[in-house]
């Protein structure tokens, strides 16, 4: 699992001893609050509550209040990956020599092979709030 902060702001403020009182939001509240950081939080394996929970942990050492929800996805990805090479070499190490040929996936492959890889993706702002804590 990946987390990554983008700092929106200068301002430096005391973790939040209470991280489980970082309330996760659907959208920006209407009371005053300024904006500390983006948090990013991808996994290959965790899902969008571990991932919640890790953006949560991550904004109360921001010293955040809450955090409003960003985007939310699931990134597919396909590269290429090493297909299985021959294991067979000339015979006895002559020169010129042919080794056998067969025709199966374990002896003789060429080019490369599809990957294809999942990563959820979920993002969020910290907040905190201006006045009186919400």
């Amino acid at each position: 699992m990946s987390v990554r902060v983008e700092p929106l702001t200068g301002a430096v403020y005391p973790p939040n001893e209470r991280s489980n009182h970082v309330q996760w939001l659907e959208s920006a509240p209407e009371s005053p609050h300024i904006k500390l950081a983006r948090i990013i939080a991808t996994s290959q394996s965790a899902d969008e509550d571990e991932l919640r929970d890790k953006i949560l942990d991550r904004a109360a050492t921001l010293g955040a209040d809450a955090v409003v929800m960003g985007k939310s996805d699931v990134l597919e990805s396909v590269g290429s990956g090493t297909a299985p090479q021959s294991t067979m070499g000339p015979a006895g190490g002559s020169s010129g020599g042919w080794w056998p040929f067969y025709y199966d996936r374990w002896s003789f492959a060429q080019g490369s092979v599809d990957k294809t890889s999942l990563t959820e993706y979920l993002s969020g702002t910290a907040i905190r709030y201006l006045n009186d804590k919400q």
